[in-house]
């Protein structure tokens, strides 16, 4: 039996660790938060008393950003338990965080200093993770050198169903951002059309049905997803929030404009100002187009929930990656 070690079981970490029991796997866990980890210990884990003592041959990061990643994984000056330590020659590192590109390269760059492997990722969830993720009905993305992603992707194929391998490690940290960026953008443009169209008297669902009629199926499906918007699914919007300050950092050290993304993060800030940053991304601009406006959005929701997605064989895809 394999054993993973697991450091973060926060809203993802929790029923990952689940997952990875139920797959089969021992596993060792660590967290800050005690009742968190006495949890997952109830179901069969054991407990690390430090990042250091949760590392295994294969072992696994899921926090929520760079500054967690940093203490947890490098440590600070003079302290002891970092997941370094243990980090040694043959073993792996998974980066699953909210972290950004040039944290995956600072890691990388560390990793290969001690002989060990790391792995940038990121986990897409179609759903609430803790419905969909203990099911394993969620991919998995990874980038790094085939020769050391393969017996990876070999491990996370029986916890996930689909794992997709990129060629760099930085390169999924950069693609999950770019997917919120697109995502977020297409939230506050639906709120302000269902709120330009409310004002005059329009249904937007009567909108929604136009689009899908005229065979428009990309805006439609965009609408659909922010009509659904009180399903409570997705991430907070304190979350996007953070991914776009993590794109318009990486774009002012690369000294390129990024307008629209500058636009769309103070539309945020206003809805973070308004109490809205746990909401989720398309219910917390609904409710702020609401404010601004003074429409009432209420008409221009969905009832029906997402659906799970059906179970699927398990599978690797390799896209770039020679």
């Amino acid at each position: 039996m394999q054993s993973i070690g697991l450091i973060g079981l926060g809203n993802a970490g929790q029923p990952l660790a689940e997952r990875i029991l139920a797959s089969g796997f021992s596993l060792t866990v660590f967290d800050l938060d005690l009742a968190a980890v006495n949890a997952v210990v109830a179901r069969g884990a054991l407990a690390g008393g430090s990042a250091a003592d949760a590392v295994r041959d294969l072992t696994i990061t899921l926090l929520p950003s760079s500054v967690e990643v940093r203490k947890a994984v490098l440590g600070e000056p003079g302290a002891q338990g970092a997941a370094i330590d243990a980090l040694q020659a043959g073993r792996t590192l998974i980066d699953l965080s909210g972290t950004d590109p040039e944290c995956a390269r600072e890691l990388q760059a560390r990793l290969q200093q001690k002989q060990a492997t790391f792995v940038g990722g990121t986990i897409h969830a179609s759903g609430a993770p803790a419905v969909v993720i203990p099911k394993g009905q969620f991919a998995i993305v990874i980038g790094g050198d085939r020769s050391k992603l393969e017996p990876a992707a070999k491990v996370l194929n029986q916890i996930a169903q689909t794992i997709i391998c990129l060629p760099e490690p930085w390169m999924p940290k950069a693609f999950k951002i770019a997917i919120i960026l697109y995502a977020t953008t297409n939230n506050i443009i639906s709120a302000e059309i269902c709120s330009w169209l409310t004002a005059q008297g329009a249904d937007p669902k009567l909108f929604l049905q136009l689009l899908q009629t005229t065979g428009s199926q990309a805006s439609a499906s965009r609408m659909e997803e922010f009509m659904k918007r009180d399903n409570n699914d997705g991430g907070a919007l304190s979350n996007s929030y953070k991914d776009f300050r993590q794109a318009l950092d990486i774009a002012a050290k690369l000294e390129i404009p990024m307008p629209l993304a500058s636009m769309v993060n103070q539309i945020q800030e206003m809805g973070r100002a308004t109490g809205l940053k746990r909401f989720n991304s398309p219910a917390a601009m609904g409710k702020l187009y609401e404010l601004l406006t003074g429409t009432d959005l209420s008409a221009a929701t969905l009832t029906a929930q997402k659906t799970i997605p059906e179970s699927l064989e398990p599978r690797v895809v390799w896209l770039g990656v020679e």
